[in-house]
């Protein structure tokens, strides 16, 4: 993926998280979204950033997302987005940017 898409991506994210991404950890820091730019980001290339996002999704948006090995799906009422990658992240990060670019059209 480029870094122009990344960068999309990451907007797409920060729209529905917020200006902070809590994480529920003692030993980690919640992540100050307000204050990067989209290229700072790494909801792409890490676990403590993407993760939060799934829960979103879930708990907070009522979707379901489904992860298998390389696959993700994210299943809303009105229709499903899927992605398989060469990684499980990658993966659950094209799902949820093809699931966000939906509904933002």
């Amino acid at each position: 993926m480029t870094q122009e898409e990344i960068n999309k991506g990451s907007r797409l994210i920060e729209a529905i998280m917020g200006s902070t991404i809590k994480i529920n950890q003692d030993d980690v820091k919640d992540i100050p979204l307000a204050f990067l730019q989209p290229e700072d980001m790494k909801f792409h290339e890490s676990w403590k950033w993407l993760m939060p996002v799934v829960v979103k999704i879930e708990e907070d948006m009522g979707h379901t997302v489904l992860i298998e090995r390389n696959k993700c799906k994210v299943t809303t009422d009105s229709g499903s987005y899927e992605a398989e990658e060469d990684t499980k992240l990658h993966a659950i990060w094209q799902a949820i940017v093809d699931f966000l670019e939906a509904e933002e059209g």
